[in-house]
């Protein structure tokens, strides 16, 4: 299963106790987890605007996670799920959802995420 960058920050966030961690855990069961390159950076991102250190998230997130590299055809494919996905009504769908959902697609993994922008879509388990 891929994990949004919503479920990284959460599972981060989230004491091992919480609800919202059991809740991704129960999502998840047996299945591997699985993450885009470009999710490195989101998380990188978030940890520097809360004043975490970015590299010590960045690390967390390659032991519980396969890093998935990114290839021309993701890239394609994102800017036409993204197209797709505003066209069907969801404007703030970007690029990085859509690379996130094609990087899916090209592993054969569902997404696991928080994000109501990915709703309607058969291979994403939003959690709400």
């Amino acid at each position: 299963m891929l994990l949004d960058t919503t479920v990284l920050v959460e599972i981060f966030r989230s004491p091992g106790t919480s609800s919202l961690f059991r809740k991704i855990v129960e999502e998840m069961g047996d299945e591997e987890a699985f993450v885009s390159i470009i999710q490195l950076g989101e998380i990188a991102d978030w940890a520097v605007r809360n004043g975490i250190p970015a590299k010590d998230r960045v690390d967390s997130v390659k032991e519980i996670a396969l890093i998935v590299p990114l290839s021309q055809k993701i890239c394609l494919d994102a800017a036409e799920i993204k197209y797709r996905r505003r066209e069907s009504g969801y404007k703030d769908f970007g690029l990085l959802d859509g690379i996130v959902l094609a990087t899916a697609r090209s592993v054969k993994q569902k997404i696991l995420t928080f994000d109501t922008d990915f709703e309607g879509e058969t291979d994403c388990r939003v959690i709400s």
